[in-house]
């Protein structure tokens, strides 16, 4: 190795996964950049991982801390919606100042390639999984730089040519997950497994009093939800890690950081159910996942009731639509009366269901939009955790929804920044959409909000909170001065830099 190489793979590599500046916004563990940096390291570099929200203090510590550490690169892992923008302000200032590669990862350069390599300031594009991928680019930089020859050899990368946009193919998917692991000690971990709080807290989990830690098991699902981006990525694969590899990867959480509790984060656990359960036999605490509301219901009393003898406490549950019609929009492939099993079958066995709903899908009528909301109130009747919303459905690149979302008028945004949309009231609205839907998530979670009196204007939240439940208990969204005026004065707060002010009446 010549020493040139020697001392370009002594330089650091910085792994970046931006959030928005939302104070209230529970950050997950960066799962993606923290498997990136331990196939890094397995190769011999030197790996920095951020993790943070983006406010202008933590923006500006970070970016200085980049460039005097003069990296062999700094990778950017990015999810369409919000947290966009602040990777692409972390780019421009990167780029501004130094001439250190950017290269962007993640769902969003996966979906649209191309469109992410017209920001000038991002070098790379790369698409999938990464572990294999940003190792040979890692060896590409050190080995002399980036040149395009050896770039076409490297699969999942997009990059530019002779003023074209190249776009490698998908790299195989990695069979042996077992070859990667997580490297938890280049985080500070304990922020990800504080007591009593984390990521499903927001969404009403029940899940308190434990040192909660969250795992990947398995990646990919293979279901055909239409909505689901994980068509595009996984191709509706499954692949594992070993039963022997998890059990030892949770013995050492526990060891190292007391943990008492554990996430299941898969796609899509129980798609091997002999599997799942080895590893649940084994696990000797309380747990959480999330399963196909048809699995419960198939499989029935018995495999329920195991569940509960090996610690589980909570089910997540995809339920998504009231209206069969819909469901079959969305190619769920499950059954209305699945849903309800489900949640029987759990209540019996003294296990907490969360449950999330979506409306806004291309071609579902307000008719059928109605339906949900009766399955929401009917569901909480029963004691089931709805999270916040109904969501409003996003129209994911790559997704056969998506398409159907274009033929009925959803314009995809033209560039990154576009992409960049808060979700909620805020998204643009599609012709095919009832405008009614836009304002259900907003007014539903103002309805639940337990908590007024720390807020600002108590009083002022406890007037929109009481409107919001009789909105909600009429069906009546229309006409939603409510929510506009609020927000008129927020608009004027934020740019006299006051936007904590009406802080808990929007969480965009």
């Amino acid at each position: 190795m010549e020493a040139n190489e020697k001392e370009l793979r002594q330089r650091p590599i910085f792994l970046i996964k931006p959030e928005t500046e939302r104070e209230n916004f529970v950050m997950a563990p960066p799962l993606g950049i923290l498997y990136l940096g331990g196939a890094l390291e397995k190769q011999g570099y030197r790996v920095r991982l951020i993790h943070e929200r983006f406010n202008p203090v933590n923006e500006k510590k970070i970016v200085d801390e980049i460039l005097a550490a003069d990296p062999l690169f700094v990778g950017i892992s990015t999810f369409t919606g919000p947290s966009l923008l602040p990777s692409l302000r972390l780019t421009r200032k990167i780029k501004k100042q130094s001439a250190i590669p950017v290269i962007w990862g993640g769902l969003h350069s996966t979906m649209l390639p191309e469109q992410t390599l017209q920001e000038e300031d991002i070098d790379l594009a790369v698409r999938g999984e990464g572990e294999e991928t940003v190792v040979r680019l890692a060896d590409l930089i050190a080995s002399g730089g980036i040149d395009a020859q050896g770039l076409a050899a490297i699969p999942g990368v997009a990059y530019r040519n002779g003023g074209r946009i190249r776009v490698n193919e998908m790299p195989p998917f990695i069979q042996d997950l077992d070859a990667f692991s997580p490297a938890w000690h280049l985080l500070e971990s304990e922020r990800y497994l504080s007591e009593g709080k984390y990521i499903y807290t927001a969404l009403g989990s029940k899940m308190s009093g434990l040192k909660i830690a969250t795992v990947m098991t398995s990646r990919g699902c293979p279901g055909r939800c239409g909505y689901c981006f994980n068509q595009f990525i996984n191709k509706r694969t499954f692949r594992t890690h070993s039963v022997e590899f998890v059990v030892e990867h949770i013995n050492q959480l526990k060891k190292n950081h007391g943990v008492t509790g554990i996430i299941f984060e898969d796609d899509c656990l129980f798609t091997d159910r002999q599997r799942a359960l080895a590893i649940l036999r084994w696990l000797g605490a309380p747990w959480s996942s999330s399963i196909r509301a048809d699995y419960l219901a198939r499989w029935g009393e018995d495999f329920v009731r195991e569940l509960k003898e090996l610690g589980c406490a909570e089910i997540r549950i995809g339920a998504e639509s009231g209206s069969q019609e819909t469901l079959d929009i969305m190619q769920k492939d499950i059954r209305r009366e699945h849903i309800f099993r489900s949640v029987e079958l759990c209540r019996r066995h003294d296990i907490n269901v969360m449950m999330g709903f979506m409306i806004g899908v291309p071609g579902e009528r307000w008719s059928e939009t109605l339906k949900t909301f009766d399955i929401i109130d009917e569901m909480e009747k029963q004691n089931v955790t709805v999270a916040a919303g109904p969501a409003f459905y996003f129209p994911y690149p790559g997704t056969p929804m998506f398409d159907e979302a274009v033929k009925g008028g959803f314009i995809p945004p033209a560039s990154i920044k576009d992409w960049a949309i808060p979700w909620g009231p805020s998204q643009p609205l599609p012709r095919y959409a009832d405008p009614r839907a836009r304002y259900v998530g907003y007014y539903r979670s103002m309805a639940m909000r337990q908590v007024t009196g720390s807020l600002r204007f108590p009083l002022l939240v406890k007037i929109l909170q009481r409107l919001a439940r009789w909105r909600w208990r009429r069906r009546f969204f229309s006409f939603p001065l409510d929510y506009l005026v609020p927000r008129f004065f927020l608009l004027i707060l934020r740019q006299l830099g006051l936007r904590r002010m009406l802080a808990g009446i929007y969480d965009e």
